[in-house]
């Protein structure tokens, strides 16, 4: 889903945004998936947190959580095959993505004109963003957004 370019654009609109990277990362997406009430994640095992989705997600038809532990061991077959992980219906794919905003967020960052600007807005709106990805829509360092995330 991160790596698909056609639902994070729209139509007609592969120019714009200059040099910020056009398609969220698996970290940012998984965030966005999460402040938007598509995943949660929940305790799975005694030391591990997985992602899951929603139960309104799976309700509405937009997705489900696949458990393969029926037909995987985790001795066997390792830890990527054997635990659960969220899947999302390829036909929902672009109602989904129109949800999480980041379109809007782009078009946020291209109207603001200092990296100082862009970073405040960031920090100020879409705290879950992770770092990294703070830096590059901003434009500051990864040092800076890590400075202006602490507590004072």
């Amino acid at each position: 889903m991160a790596s698909e370019d056609s639902l994070w654009l729209p139509e007609g609109d592969e120019e714009s945004s200059g040099c910020i990277r056009r398609t969220p990362d698996t970290t940012a997406l998984y965030r966005l998936l999460e402040a938007n009430g598509w995943l949660t994640r929940a305790p799975y095992g005694r030391t591990q947190d997985r992602w899951f989705v929603t139960d309104e997600a799976v309700k509405d038809g937009y997705s489900q959580t696949v458990d393969p532990s029926n037909l995987h061991s985790v001795i066997l077959s390792g830890g990527r095959k054997a635990f659960p992980f969220p899947v999302f219906y390829r036909d929902k794919l672009k109602n989904i993505a129109w949800t999480l905003g980041w379109d809007l967020i782009l078009k946020a960052m291209d109207g603001l004109d200092s990296k100082k600007a862009r970073l405040s807005w960031l920090l100020s709106h879409h705290t879950y963003l992770p770092n990294q990805t703070m830096a590059d829509l901003s434009g500051a360092g990864l040092a800076t957004v890590e400075r202006h995330r602490k507590p004072k």
